[in-house]
């Protein structure tokens, strides 16, 4: 597995990006109707795989979407979303060091790629690279992230945004799928509950995305088609009691610590089920 903390900085940076901005957009197009600068940085499906997970869940081939299905999706849409699927597959398998199902993603991943033409040129020496290190999970690793960091830098600088966004909405929810699902997920662990419930910044992101990028049939079946696990994130919230007075003493004011409490459990639950049902209607 890649090292953990290595990763929560990278997608620490990635939310402080997001933050910025979105900021920096909304203060030029104060200033210059005319003049709007965008820029968007979703965290990769490893990055929120591993985020999530924190390295405790286990290898789990049975949740995959079958590489036999890449030529099912019609429209493209649909083909977008699976794109962010296989990508999700392939950083999982790449993640658990599973070298043959790797390749296979690989392969899927590029095949669609130029079908969505969302490639740029150096995508194809990536190939060959990927061919002389297949016993090198290090080199993998690398591969897999440039493969990436290629394909959102060619969809920025082409202002393909709507097909950035669908792609990552893919993968946010196939990445959330394998972390809650997989062998070993600790769903009722505290600490993994949060981190799950972290993620409801990204889902925030690609809303503003859909917004502004994607036409008006499409923006409206992917907020219909999300507004259940948008509901549930924003029920996901933890109630904390208002500090209570405890006393006073010289006419010092004793403040008696609040007690947190919330919902969670029954949360988090929800969220799997929005989940688990999202991910079925999307990749079937």
């Amino acid at each position: 597995m890649k090292v953990f903390y290595n990763q929560k900085c990278t997608w620490v940076l990635a939310m402080l990006l997001i933050w910025s901005s979105s900021v920096f957009s909304m203060d030029v197009e104060s200033q210059d109707e005319e003049f709007i600068v965008e820029f968007y940085s979703i965290p990769s499906p490893d990055e929120i795989l591993t985020y999530i997970h924190n390295s405790e869940i286990q290898f789990t081939p049975r949740l995959l979407n079958d590489v036999r299905k890449s030529d099912s999706y019609n429209t493209f849409r649909d083909r977008l979303l699976a794109y962010g699927f296989y990508l999700a597959n392939l950083a999982y398998s790449i993640s658990f060091e599973q070298n043959h199902t790797g390749l296979q993603y690989f392969n899927t991943v590029d095949e669609m790629g130029r079908q969505l033409n969302i490639f740029p040129p150096e995508v194809e020496e990536l190939g060959h690279r990927l061919m002389r290190n297949m016993n090198q999970m290090d080199s993998l690793n690398l591969i897999y992230d440039e493969l990436y960091l290629l394909v959102i830098a060619n969809l920025h600088d082409t202002d393909r945004f709507g097909e950035y966004a669908l792609i990552s909405a893919g993968g946010f929810v196939e990445s959330l799928y394998l972390a809650l699902n997989s062998d070993g997920s600790k769903i009722h662990d505290d600490g993994f509950r949060m981190r799950v419930w972290d993620q409801k910044m990204i889902m925030d992101q690609l809303v503003v995305m859909f917004n502004r990028h994607l036409n008006e049939p499409v923006r409206k079946a992917m907020l219909n088609d999300m507004e259940g696990l948008i509901d549930a994130f924003n029920e996901f919230t933890i109630e904390t009691e208002s500090p209570k007075v405890a006393g006073t003493s010289n006419g010092v004011i004793t403040i008696g610590g609040g007690r947190a409490t919330g919902s969670t459990v029954n949360s988090i639950r929800r969220i799997h089920e929005e989940v688990n049902k999202l991910r079925g209607k999307w990749v079937n």
